[in-house]
């Protein structure tokens, strides 16, 4: 979330305009900067009485360097730094997503399909950042944001490169308590299997909406993680075997991050198979909401219209900055999606859409003359309760498809339907289902998924932005919202 500047924060930090504050810590503080073009940033500044320590400018080299060292697909990338500045202080690209403790905290603990993919998500990460011979060391929730295209790590204030002569810091404990590993709580060196132990905690937390050691005194909190068993209570039984391999106190137990992706890939798949229709890939029905009979998958997805044969390329979308005049959105809207967790007033919709946000179905949206007269009975009988809303979305990624899973509230108890249409580019047709016949859907309490053909995996990924809907037995549409799905492995 993007706050307004303070009277004492500083407006300008090297060649970037400070326009709000992203949040602040022992160390520094954070801001929503943008350059002279317009690009948008996340610009770290220390604290000024830290700046002042040699020793902490020293960490603070260490922390840009590790930056920039992973930086790219799975780190916010880095744009500019100045570690010698009397008050240092790095840029990276701004990430327009939630952390998972905001994500978590608004929105309560993930459930099956989500947390896999997040972890799939997470385990690439540290693969990468592993591979370029960096140790996070401090991997928690709030380190974590969700991108619409995956997960982003982000600070590494306290990272060590494999070849980076270590600080003379003996003994000393460094890092977030209920996320450290048992070796990194007694102070003893750490390595790769230390951030795995992190993100057995990280994922924890977004099962169970709690720290797995528990809170209070750090050093209570310490002891629990070197000698105590977690708290998991709550947990998917698809991840939790995941989660109690990363959470194993003797690092030679624990996976690399590398063959994390391997696990969480066969406990996708095994979440698939659990479904009414072994590989229609829809997550199943106790992966979004307690069960409830579901319907039947029908005839199968519809897929965007590929590039002309042998084109080969990927299918790419321009899209549009974060400039000083859109800071005001920014900090209406908040961050707009995440990895699984896509809010649901990320996107505004266009002047024209409202009409049509508002109003009965277009000509061609699939409801019959006694569905009609039903809507009409249905508006007497209930003008004054409220239409139903999307309240959430989320996507993921199963083979090919991309799945858009959307939540909405129905205080009314009249929502009939739902629909979604391609834009920005996407030529996807404007598709209208009953919830008694979901086509390729499923539907549950609360819960719609659908899945969509993005190629994944054929080397002709695409993107696409559909806005979807939900109508009640009246016609009247909820407020759409635009979703963005893309390929994530």
């Amino acid at each position: 979330m993007v706050g307004v500047l303070q009277p004492s924060d500083p407006r300008l930090i090297g060649p970037y305009r400070l326009i709000g504050r992203l949040g602040a810590g022992g160390m520094g503080r954070v801001f929503l900067g943008v350059s002279a073009a317009g690009r948008p940033v996340a610009v770290k500044i220390i604290h000024a009485e830290l700046a002042a320590d040699p020793e902490f400018r020293a960490r603070f080299s260490i922390e840009v360097a590790a930056a920039r060292k992973v930086s790219g697909l799975f780190t916010a990338l880095v744009a500019d730094a100045d570690v010698d500045a009397p008050v240092p202080w790095l840029a990276t690209a701004y990430v327009n997503g939630p952390s998972l403790s905001e994500a978590v905290r608004d929105r309560g603990p993930l459930l099956a399909a989500p947390l896999l993919a997040l972890a799939a998500g997470l385990a690439k990460s540290l693969s990468a950042i592993h591979a370029a011979g960096v140790v996070h060391g401090d991997l928690k929730p709030s380190n974590v944001l969700l991108a619409l295209d995956g997960p982003r790590v982000i600070d590494f204030g306290i990272s060590q490169a494999a070849e980076a002569a270590p600080l003379d810091r003996s003994g000393l404990v460094v890092g977030t308590p209920s996320f450290m590993s048992p070796e990194q709580a007694a102070g003893q060196a750490v390595g790769s299997r230390s951030d795995v132990f992190s993100l057995g905690a990280v994922l924890a937390f977004a099962a169970t909406g709690r720290r797995p050691f528990g809170s209070g005194q750090a050093v209570a909190v310490l002891e629990r993680v070197v000698r105590g068993a977690p708290d998991l209570r709550g947990a998917p039984p698809e991840v939790l075997p995941l989660i109690e391999r990363c959470l194993a106190k003797d690092p030679a137990r624990r996976p690399a991050a590398a063959s994390l992706r391997g696990e969480v890939t066969a406990a996708q798949a095994t979440l698939a198979l659990r479904r009414p229709e072994a590989g229609a890939g829809l997550p199943p029905a106790e992966a979004v909401m307690p069960s409830r009979p579901v319907t039947p998958p029908g005839p199968g997805p519809v897929a965007p219209r590929r590039p002309e044969a042998g084109a080969g390329l990927l299918r790419w979308r321009w899209r549009p900055l974060v400039t000083a005049s859109a800071v005001a959105g920014i900090l209406l809207a908040g961050a707009a999606g995440g990895y699984g967790l896509n809010t649901a007033t990320g996107h505004q919709a266009s002047p024209s859409s409202f009409a049509e946000a508002a109003g009965k179905p277009r000509a061609g949206d699939r409801i019959d003359a006694r569905a009609a007269g039903a809507s009409r009975r249905a508006r007497t009988r209930s003008a004054a309760a409220p239409p139903p809303r999307i309240t959430a979305a989320y996507t993921y990624q199963q083979g090919e498809m991309v799945y858009f899973v959307l939540y909405y509230a129905d205080p009314g108890h009249d929502a009939a339907g739902f629909g979604f249409v391609g834009v920005d580019e996407s030529d996807l047709p404007r598709q209208v289902f009953p919830f008694s016949s979901p086509g390729a859907g499923v539907v549950e309490a609360g819960i719609i998924s659908y899945p969509l053909n993005q190629g994944c995996g054929t080397g002709q990924e695409y993107t696409s932005s559909v806005k979807a809907w939900i109508y009640d037995k009246a016609g009247a549409r909820s407020k759409p919202v635009v979703i963005h799905l893309a390929c994530t492995s």
